[in-house]
């Protein structure tokens, strides 16, 4: 049996949606002037369903972004 049409289509999906998601989300918390804290990196991640890793990736990214 080969692959079926559903895998073929979703090894085509890009991934990390979910990850763009919540990097879009909260950029635009922070553009509606929401402060930057770990307690919004941690709802972003809940939110969004983010692995631990992608948690992660999150709070460093963003805290790094806010350090002068």
């Amino acid at each position: 049996m080969g692959i079926g049409r559903g895998s073929f289509n979703e090894n085509l999906l890009p991934q990390g949606e979910s990850l763009r998601n919540a990097v879009r989300w909260l950029s635009s918390q922070l553009d509606a002037g929401e402060v930057l804290s770990l307690k919004l990196i941690d709802e972003a991640a809940l939110r969004f369903d983010l692995s631990p890793v992608e948690g992660e990736f999150l709070r460093t990214h963003f805290t790094q972004k806010a350090d002068p």
